[in-house]
């Protein structure tokens, strides 16, 4: 028979005694690691980069907005003759340079010839009848002289001698009045110009004040614009604002114009002021066209304190507010900031800028670019290698 030996108590009590200070020891090991480790950890903690900019207050900004206008000649009309008749010559036509008095058109004048040639006839009738008038006058003085006449008969010729005169002097007026129409049969060219439109042609029968060309001063150009009331009542007359007429620009400048009109009444239209502007240096006629578009820049100051500053540096907050990062030097470390919030208004925005109000108006240095990353009371290292890739945010804004 096989006898199996027995465990004494006591062993198995001290064996379970060694597993367990065994476990402690590893735990005890396991715990230290982990604490070396953490304070480690703590004492070398990351710290997110953070573009920073300092902003200034500024007591006002500017906005320069573009306004639409377009070139007018300062003088342009519809030529016509002042008499009916017929062409006979048309010596113009549309798109040709014009000097002042050179001549357009011409009208027939074979008719007035004929009708000065009949009241010439009738003067001379006229006339030759006042010379037989004055020579019966001598008579009858002789014979009244020597009492052989009486005085009617003296009176007869007198007044037939004044009616003769009257009639030499209304003969004399109507030649003149066919001179001048003779005169006016001429179209002449009132001022320098161009022809834009010919409306006649050779052997057409016209009438009075109807037109025969479209006529326009040359190289005496204006802008008319029309702006909104409230800029309007901001300006002066004298100002000079810059324009730009299909991109062109003269000696790699920009053209720019004077305001010598600001209209009275609003109009009904588009609710806006008419100016009046005359450009400083005339445009070359290839370039500078009657009724060509032109834009006008008119630069507002805004009095308004506030800081300019990146349209990157802010960012959407709660309920539809705009807010953005104040970086604060935590003290430890001139490198390290700590952020808050802070909630702003836009006053007005441009391609890269933001204006904005809200804050103490005194210098604050704020995260100029990549908001989103960032929380409030999160401390951050500045960095200034990304401020490279912040547009100027200081250039004044257009619209």
């Amino acid at each position: 028979m096989i006898q199996h030996s027995k465990i004494h108590p006591f062993q198995c009590r001290l064996a379970k005694m060694k597993a367990i200070i065994l476990i402690f020891i590893a735990v005890s090991a396991l715990t230290a690691c982990s604490k070396a480790v953490e304070k480690k950890d703590a004492s070398n903690s990351y710290k997110q980069s953070a573009s920073l900019i300092t902003i200034s207050p500024e007591k006002s900004y500017t906005i320069a907005r573009n306004y639409l206008g377009q070139i007018t000649a300062k003088q342009h009309t519809n030529l016509s003759f002042e008499y009916s008749g017929r062409i006979s010559n048309v010596l113009v036509d549309s798109g040709d340079v014009i000097k002042k008095g050179q001549l357009l058109a011409q009208q027939d004048t074979q008719l007035l010839s004929y009708k000065t040639t009949e009241l010439q006839s009738q003067k001379n009738q006229a006339q030759a009848q006042i010379t037989l008038n004055q020579a019966n006058l001598r008579r009858i003085k002789t014979l009244i002289n020597d009492g052989y006449s009486s005085l009617q008969r003296l009176d007869e010729l007198n007044s037939e001698n004044q009616i003769l005169k009257a009639q030499i002097n209304g003969l004399n007026a109507r030649i003149n009045t066919l001179q001048y129409q003779r005169e006016k049969s001429a179209l002449i060219a009132p001022f320098d110009g161009v022809i834009t439109e010919r409306f006649i042609s050779n052997g057409e029968v016209t009438t009075a004040s109807q037109p025969s060309f479209r006529f326009i001063e040359n190289a005496n150009n204006e802008i008319n614009v029309g702006i909104p009331r409230k800029v309007a009542s901001t300006l002066v007359l004298g100002q000079v604002f810059e324009i730009k007429i299909d991109n062109i620009r003269l000696d790699n400048q920009p053209k720019q114009a004077k305001l010598i009109a600001i209209g009275q009444q609003i109009n009904t239209v588009n609710r806006t002021v008419q100016l009046r502007l005359k450009m400083l240096k005339q445009l070359d006629k290839a370039n500078s066209y009657n009724g060509q578009l032109v834009r006008v820049t008119i630069v507002q100051e805004i009095k308004k304190p506030g800081f300019w500053l990146p349209l990157n540096a802010i960012t959407d907050g709660v309920r539809g507010q705009w807010q953005l990062f104040i970086a604060t030097p935590t003290g430890g470390s001139s490198n390290s900031h700590q952020l808050q919030a802070a909630t702003v208004n836009v006053l007005h925005t441009s391609e890269h800028s933001a204006y904005i109000n809200g804050l103490s108006l005194e210098p604050h240095k704020i995260v100029a670019q990549g908001v989103h990353r960032y929380v409030g009371g999160q401390v951050v290292k500045a960095s200034t290698q990304a401020l490279a890739n912040i547009p100027d945010y200081t250039i004044g804004s257009q619209e």
